[in-house]
């Protein structure tokens, strides 16, 4: 039966229903009762929303009952494709039968009366974080980027039948990806259970007592590995004969001309960058201290980022190919370069993205005599001196730009050039 003007939603119309730059609504002609919303996010995710009046009731104390005001209310009921679109409108109808006896779907929820499943756990439990916890935006988004590559195939079953059986594949094919995440996967799932049994939905976490080394993981050492700039030179030119996606392709070129961890470099947007001047200002909420910072770009991080958002004014500059709007995926970076360096490289010490950045580091201090303070500020560490971070606030953004337009240069004359070109003999820059 059609309840509004709008559509029906089909898999293909949603399918076609492109991401903007801020989140936005699209009513179910098709749901048994008008309020069916599917919410599409700037990353391309798309979620259903259930918007609902809660019956009011009457007023008794009066000789004639008035009937009290509604309140309007709105019911997150799951991910799509994970519930399906008739999964969706029959727990509207459901939800929407509860709003008309003057009951709260969200509390009625708690008691059991609609069941979440997995996907509804994951946005119930990220809203949570970001509306009580106080964490950084990085780490919830961290959660999110987690489950939805590693642990997305769980979103369809009901929290309450979720047991060892369905968690075990997921973890073991995360850790032939990424072996180090399987480890991470447990953790953002150990705590969606722990609040899902906060809320009553369960009584028990299925995750008690697994451990992710059972499944194929590797646990994070501590790494030493720096690269020279031969090595560099390698990794360059290897990336660029690469069939990488020009977005990956640029990324890791960014990586090791700016030395910025690999979540900004994926995330960086247009409207952070200021071209003309050479500079890319950082907001707080994007950076691994919740500190804003500028990073400062040399001509040719320039020249690169330009080719990638050519006319465009806003929106994200890495771009996945066929995925508008949405930014790169760091784990999509981190996979490639893998990829890469198992493929190409092998001869090579066994780096990883996080390695170029400390490459990047090291080349300052060798190669430019860049002193530590200036490297720190540069890479947007935070100072873990109390009476620095307390009253030391000074950026030295001149000697920054002259750290990072230097490296380019170094980078210019022995990295960037093809093995055949003319050797330019190594020199030392001038002191940043």
């Amino acid at each position: 039966m059609r309840t509004t003007d709008a559509p029906n939603l089909t898999p293909r119309r949603i399918e076609s229903l492109k991401p903007k730059d801020r989140p936005y609504r699209v009513a179910d002609g098709g749901a048994p009762v008008p309020g069916l919303l599917l919410v599409i996010h700037p990353s391309g995710r798309r979620s259903w929303l259930s918007r609902l009046t809660v019956a009011g009731g009457y007023h008794l104390d009066d000789e004639a009952p008035r009937r009290r005001q509604g309140r309007r209310v709105d019911l997150t009921l799951g991910a799509w494709p994970a519930l399906s679109i008739e999964e969706a409108r029959e727990r509207h109808r459901q939800a929407a039968a509860l709003a008309a006896d003057g009951h709260d779907p969200r509390h009625d929820r708690v008691r059991g009366k609609v069941a979440p499943r997995m996907g509804e756990l994951r946005e119930l439990w990220l809203a949570h974080l970001e509306k009580h916890k106080g964490l950084a935006p990085r780490t919830i988004q961290a959660h999110r980027r987690r489950w939805e590559m590693y642990l997305s195939r769980l979103d369809g079953l009901k929290v309450a039948e979720l047991d060892r059986q369905d968690v075990a594949p997921e973890l073991t094919r995360a850790a032939d990806k990424a072996p180090t995440q399987a480890h991470a996967c447990l953790k953002t799932l150990r705590a969606a259970m722990g609040w899902a049994i906060a809320q009553g939905w369960i009584d028990t976490d299925p995750t008690t007592g697994m451990k992710a080394d059972a499944y194929g993981a590797a646990t994070s050492k501590p790494r030493d590995v720096v690269l020279t700039l031969e090595e560099l030179r390698r990794v360059w030119a290897s990336v660029a004969a690469s069939r990488m996606g020009k977005a990956t392709r640029a990324a890791v070129q960014l990586l090791i001309l700016t030395g910025a961890r690999r979540a900004e470099v994926c995330g960086m947007r247009i409207e952070e960058l200021d071209l003309e001047a050479g500079e890319w200002h950082l907001p707080a909420e994007r950076t691994k201290t919740s500190a804003a910072r500028t990073v400062y770009l040399s001509p040719l991080a320039v020249e690169i980022i330009r080719e990638r958002i050519r006319e465009r004014e806003s929106g994200p500059v890495l771009v996945p190919p066929g995925k508008e709007g949405v930014e790169l995926n760091p784990d999509t970076l981190t996979i490639a370069v893998r990829r890469l360096r198992e493929s190409k490289l092998a001869d090579l010490p066994e780096f990883t993205v996080h390695d170029l950045r400390r490459s990047c580091a090291t080349g300052w201090a060798e190669y430019l005599d860049a002193e530590p303070h200036l490297i720190g500020l540069a890479l947007g560490h935070a100072r873990r001196d109390l009476m620095a971070r307390t009253y030391q606030h000074d950026a030295r953004a001149d000697k920054q730009r002259r750290l990072l337009n230097a490296w380019g240069s170094l980078l210019s004359d022995h990295v960037t050039r093809d093995p055949g070109a003319e050797v330019v003999p190594l020199r030392r820059h001038v002191s940043a």
